[in-house]
Parts: C-alpha cells; sequence; structure tokens
C-alpha cells in the first residue's frame, strides 16, 4: 500500500544529505562502472589493419529466374502496408533486463513468454536487424515507421525469413515473408542462410550469411502459400561474396584475405555498409570492414568493390557493429566484471577508430546485430537467447542513447561482516533477495540513490522491504520501483565503526544482515535500529 512518508522520514531528510554526501563516489561519465579485477578482453583499441585485400564480388545474378517466376502472384512494395494476416507483439520491455538505467532503453517482444518465437521452442533465431535508409533520412518506408529482422531456421539454416515490424502504432505489427529461390515457372525453394545480418536501403534488403551476401528488392514480394508457415516470399535476386580464391568457398575470420559477414549495418556518414566478425575464441581479432556503396543507386559501385577500411575490435565474439556519431558501437561479450545472471552476458561497447572501447551498457542475453536510427538518435538492436524453460530472460527489441546520463553509483559494505549488498545471484528479476557478498567487483553490487530510493544499477529495481512489512525479520528484495514507503530509505550518519544506518521509510527499522551473519549469501533483513550494532552499520563506497 503506497502511503505519504511518516513524522520520521522528514526529521531524517537533514541526515540524509549527510549520508548521500558520504556515499558519493564515482561519476559514470560514458557508461557502467565495472569495477573489479581485470576483464575478459584486452583493453586495447579498435586498430585499423590493411583493407585492400578484401573484395566483395559478385557471385551470381538470379534475375533472368526471378523474373520468370510466379509473375501473376507479385504484391510489390507498394503493398507492404497492406500485408494480411500477421501478429502483435507488447510494446515496451517485456522482460527484465540490464540496461544502464542511464541510457534510457525502450523496446517491445514478440507476444507471450510461452510464444514460439519468444522461446524459441519453434527453432527460429534472430539475427540481423535494420530500420529502412533511404537517400531522404532513416526510419520510414514510404512515410510510415517500418523495421526488419533476419531469422534462420535450426542449426543447420534450412529456412531463413525476414520479418517485417510495422510500428506505426504503440503496438507492433509483424508480417513473416520466407526467403526462397526461384527457379522459374512455378520452382520455388526454401533459401539455405544463417541470416546473419541485414540492411534495408530504398527498395532493397541486403541479407549477410558468413562469406556471401544475399540481395533481395521488395518489388518481387510475392504472394505464395506453397512454404510452411508464410503467406509472402521474397526470391534471391543476386549474390555476392568475399571468397573469391578460395578452394572451399567459406570465409576465414580473423585472419587471410577472406572476411567473414556475420553481422551487417548501414553507414550513411561514410556512404558504406560495415560487416563485422564473430570469431568464436577466447580472445579479439574479429575484423570491421568497411565496403563502398552508391547511395544515389542503392546498390554496391561495382561488380567487384574493393574495402574502404577495415580494423580489429578488441570485444570479444562480436555480434554485431554500428558506426555513429564518431563512435563504433559493439555488442559481444561482457567484461569478467559483469554478471547478470545469463548464460551469455552481452554488453554494447563504445569507442572511436583506432581508440579504445568502453561499456556503454549492459543488454539482453545474446545480443545480435545493432543499427542506427537518426530519426530517433538512438542505437537498435535484437537479441538471440532462446530459454525455453526459464520466464526470464526471453526476446526483445531494443533501443537507447548512444551516450549515458551520468549517474552517481556506490556499494554498500557491511561494518560486521565487510560484504556488499547485492541481489542474490546477480538476479535481475522481482523477488529476488538481497543478501551480502564478498565485495569483488561484480555489476550487480552497484547501487545508486534516486531521491529516496535505492536501485541497483543493474536491474534497476528498488531495495524494497518484502511486501510493505513493518516487522522486525521482514527480508529485503528488489523490486519493480513503484513509489512505496517500503521502497524509501533515509541515511543516519554516526552508527558503528563509521558508519551510518539505513532506514526504511515505511518501517522506521533499519536494514542489517539476519543475525548478524558474516557467511556469503546471509539475507537482509530490517530491524529495531541500533547504532551501536555493527551489523546496522553501513559504510558506502566506490571502488
Amino acid at each position: 500500500m503506497l502511503r505519504r512518508m511518516n513524522t520520521r522520514d522528514h526529521e531524517r531528510r537533514r541526515a540524509t544529505r549527510a549520508w548521500r554526501a558520504a556515499v558519493a563516489g564515482l561519476l559514470l561519465l560514458a557508461g557502467l562502472c565495472v569495477g573489479g579485477t581485470g576483464t575478459a578482453y584486452a583493453a586495447s583499441g579498435i586498430i585499423p589493419v590493411a583493407s585492400d585485400k578484401f573484395v566483395l564480388s559478385r557471385q551470381a545474378d538470379y534475375s533472368t529466374a526471378v523474373d520468370k517466376t510466379l509473375t501473376g502472384s507479385r504484391v510489390g512494395d507498394t503493398l507492404l502496408h497492406g500485408l494480411t494476416g500477421g501478429r502483435s507483439g507488447k510494446a515496451g520491455l517485456c522482460y527484465p533486463t540490464p540496461f544502464n538505467p542511464g541510457v534510457d532503453a525502450d523496446g517491445y517482444c514478440w507476444g507471450e513468454p510461452t510464444d514460439a518465437d519468444e522461446s524459441g521452442t519453434n527453432g527460429w533465431a534472430p539475427q540481423g536487424f535494420s530500420v529502412p535508409h533511404t537517400s531522404a533520412g532513416d526510419g520510414y518506408w514510404a512515410g510510415e515507421r517500418w523495421e526488419v529482422t533476419s531469422w534462420h531456421l535450426g542449426s543447420d539454416n534450412r529456412q531463413s525469413r525476414l520479418r517485417f515490424v510495422d510500428r506505426t502504432s504503440a503496438t507492433p505489427r509483424y508480417y513473416d515473408v520466407a526467403l526462397v529461390d526461384f527457379g522459374g515457372g512455378t520452382s520455388v525453394t526454401p533459401h539455405m542462410s544463417h541470416a546473419d545480418g541485414v540492411v534495408w536501403y530504398e527498395n532493397r534488403l541486403f541479407v549477410a550469411n558468413g562469406g556471401t551476401l544475399d540481395v533481395v528488392e521488395l518489388r518481387d514480394l510475392t504472394r505464395y502459400s506453397g512454404i510452411s508457415g508464410f503467406d509472402y516470399v521474397l526470391p534471391v535476386r543476386a549474390r555476392y561474396t568475399t571468397t573469391v580464391g578460395t578452394s572451399d568457398g567459406k570465409c576465414v575470420p580473423a585472419a587471410g584475405t577472406w572476411p567473414c559477414m556475420n553481422g551487417l549495418s548501414f553507414d550513411r556518414e561514410h556512404s558504406a555498409l560495415v560487416s563485422n566478425e564473430y570469431y568464436n575464441v577466447d580472445g579479439s581479432g574479429g575484423r570491421i570492414v568497411q565496403w563502398p556503396f552508391d547511395l544515389g543507386t542503392g546498390y554496391f559501385p561495382g561488380t567487384a568493390n574493393t574495402a574502404e577500411a577495415a580494423w580489429v575490435s578488441p570485444v570479444w565474439r562480436m555480434q554485431g557493429v554500428v558506426r555513429a556519431e564518431g563512435s563504433f558501437f559493439i555488442s559481444g561479450q561482457c567484461p569478467s566484471s559483469f554478471d547478470v545472471s545469463y548464460r551469455e552476458p552481452a554488453c554494447v561497447h563504445k569507442g572511436a577508430p583506432g581508440d579504445s572501447t568502453h561499456v556503454l551498457t549492459a543488454v539482453p542475453d545474446m545480443a545480435q546485430n545493432l543499427d542506427w536510427d537518426a530519426s530517433t538518435g538512438r542505437i537498435r538492436g535484437v537479441n538471440e537467447v532462446a530459454q525455453a524453460d526459464q520466464a526470464y530472460p526471453q526476446r526483445l527489441v531494443y533501443d537507447f542513447y548512444p551516450t549515458a546520463r551520468p549517474i552517481t553509483t556506490v556499494r554498500f559494505r557491511n561494518v560486521k561482516s565487510g560484504k556488499c549488498l547485492i541481489p542474490y545471484g546477480s538476479s535481475l528479476n522481482n523477488g529476488a533477495n538481497v543478501v551480502q557478498w564478498d565485495c569483488n567487483g561484480k555489476s550487480g553490487e552497484n547501487w545508486f540513490w534516486n531521491g529516496s530510493e535505492i536501485r541497483n544499477f543493474q536491474s534497476n529495481r528498488c531495495l524494497t522491504v518484502y511486501g510493505s512489512s513493518t516487522a522486525n525479520g521482514a527480508y529485503a528484495v528488489q523490486w519493480e520501483c513503484n513509489g512505496s514507503t517500503a521502497q524509501r530509505w533515509s541515511g543516519v550518519t554516526g552508527a558503528a565503526g563509521g558508519g551510518s544506518l539505513l532506514v526504511n521509510g515505511n518501517s522506521g527499522l533499519c536494514l542489517t544482515i539476519y543475525g548478524g551473519g558474516t557467511s556469503n549469501g546471509t539475507v537482509a533483513t530490517q530491524w529495531t535500529c541500533d547504532k551501536t550494532e555493527t551489523a546496522h552499520s553501513w559504510i558506502g563506497y566506490t571502488p
């Protein structure tokens, strides 16, 4: 139940100001406070490398076959807004997320947690993401807001699809279109591809697939029910490759002259498409390659296109890259100090060419490709995770600002135990117990004051007395911030060992460790305040 702050709350405000001055420490000018010892990758920069041997060459032109297949069933790009069927997603970040609160993330999900596209039980996995890009700007197609994601089916990539998402209303509505190969007449077969990345420019979509790049055109959008689960198909009209001269036609990440295209994005400033390599080792080495692109024709300038620039990324297991506002934004593995209870914690790293990178924000598990939407001034992306056996986290499409608002963080160390306050298991979920653990620099130990709330920096959830209880021994948990007085706290200085009391605004009781325990995992509770008791005393510090 919500209620106003009581008299004791107001009396403690003066002490609160002194407390916050003592605990304020680290100003996060550009991203997360990672703390701790070491990182999961070398703190090197985005290093330029020679690119003159990287060539993207036309491998095949299927226009003749495309123009002779199912010609009477074309619906064309002018009817994109008139696609029938489709499904509705859910607006908002449907699941707990680890975003830096300073980037003001938003987004949507594909549906309910039990939906096959959310849980991944149907075998489909999203990879690429793009808003429409035209010579006039970003984010709109034929005056309407759309976007597209690319997906593959199964580990054998036996099918691929494009999902067009209508964003003209608050609730996203999406339509799946199968990528196919036309063979003339009525010959239509599913197109096998991992669909690593996608760029939508004018009438064309460019779909990366390792060492190849497929080109489709919206004018070829065709109504066809011969592919199970689809009402529409798009045929591949042309294919490019980076592997001319190889004996097996395979690209090679991190070495040689046949770079892989495991991600793809659009770079308006440099009139380019940007590809990146996924290098699955414990180390850096994946390359970022800038390919020439003619904004006037919406195509590559020639049949053999030499890369204009290339860099080696310091980010391990790089999944996606976009270049905007003078920096690269790179999705990939987090530093070791990040622990968000995910299987594969993902971060977006930011850095200018030639400079070192820093973490802008943690992002949902197994984040994939990124895009820049200049019409909103935000980075856009999608994640792949499929956890059918868990409620959280699941798949999201998300967006966030390219620069984080400064946030001052603090770690709360108990005077008696010397251990730090943290949601158990670095959980992001509502109801997770808040416990004490060794102060080890993990990201879940970071908190920040938001008025009288104490928010966990990683989950952006509030330190809360469970059930708004006023009883001694009630557990402290994290919960979605809702304005309840059970989520309000004040600090009172002068406690034992040079610390301060944390007093709950609803109960008037103090945060402590259950039974004065000193073991890892002992839960935080509330109890009648005692300034002489070290288990009631907290020191706010920054690493």
